[in-house]
């Protein structure tokens, strides 16, 4: 915040040299910051003691990389436990069997009823009450099973809160725990920043915005430890509203960073014709 109120300040008193270059036909520039497009301060959502971190400070993580875990024996265990009760379905399968023979025999005795009467009215009847019986006790033992998945994606679920993943690809900047120490719920513990994608973040005289909209690409000139990077990006976001303190615009340029040279919270300066 701080430095752009001072490049806000700067491009209060750049206002008559902006007209100067305007002027001699150079390029107006304006300053501005670089920002990552996504910055996650990351916590587990449940209490516990951190078990395990698979990375340190500085490394890269693909998304749904699971980053930190906190112990979690005992919903391992209840994970187990539900899937074993899932996937027994030797009581299911027979009730299914046992339908299917005496929806058999049911037509079957049905079929002498109707043809040669051969069997009586009452036979038929218990025959197919029997069968209905088979089916209703399969189709209890299938909602059970319905009800024992649904345990399990609980159970799956409740595991996975004890573990901290990635949520894109980026690099872990910062680790505020360590092996063995209580976390409560909610607390920061790992901040992972994306450095592919950045945006340029510059605040500017509404004057100057005028030929500016949404997706028109633009130059850009970043100060780098080398020396200067130029780059082209695109503009993501135009302020609707002029801020009433500053009196300026606020203006985001979405641009690549593939090889991460561009370190975000570094200075530049935006191109305008």
């Amino acid at each position: 915040m701080r430095i752009r109120a001072v490049l806000g300040v700067l491009v209060a008193l750049a206002g008559w040299a902006v007209l100067g270059t305007a002027v001699s036909g150079a390029p107006t520039l304006v300053p501005g910051v670089t920002e990552p497009v996504h910055d996650s301060l990351l916590s587990a959502s449940v209490a516990g003691t951190v078990q395990s971190i698979h990375f340190k400070e500085g490394d890269s993580v693909a998304a749904g990389a699971v980053i930190l875990e906190l112990d979690k024996s005992l919903e391992e265990l209840e994970v187990a436990r539900r899937r074993s009760v899932y996937e027994s379905r030797a009581e299911l399968e027979v009730a299914t069997h046992r339908a299917e023979v005496l929806q058999a025999d049911y037509e079957s005795t049905k079929r002498l009823f109707d043809h040669s009467q051969s069997v009586s009215h009452d036979e038929v009847e218990k025959k197919e009450l029997d069968y209905k019986l088979a089916v209703a006790e399969r189709d209890r033992l299938t909602a059970a099973k319905e009800r024992e998945r649904i345990e399990l994606d609980i159970a799956r679920e409740q595991l996975a809160h004890r573990m901290i993943t990635a949520p894109f690809a980026g690099v872990i900047t910062d680790i505020r725990v360590d092996l063995g120490v209580a976390c409560e719920p909610h607390q920061p513990v790992v901040r992972v920043v994306e450095l592919k994608h950045v945006y340029f973040v510059a605040d500017i005289a509404p004057a100057l915005t005028a030929g500016l909209a949404l997706g028109r690409e633009v130059k850009l000139h970043i100060d780098v430890p080398a020396g200067q990077r130029d780059v082209r990006g695109t503009i993501d976001y135009l302020a609707p509203v002029v801020d009433p303190g500053s009196g300026l615009r606020r203006v985001k340029v979405i641009f690549e960073n593939p090889d991460a040279a561009i370190a975000p919270g570094a200075v530049g300066r935006l191109e305008l014709d």
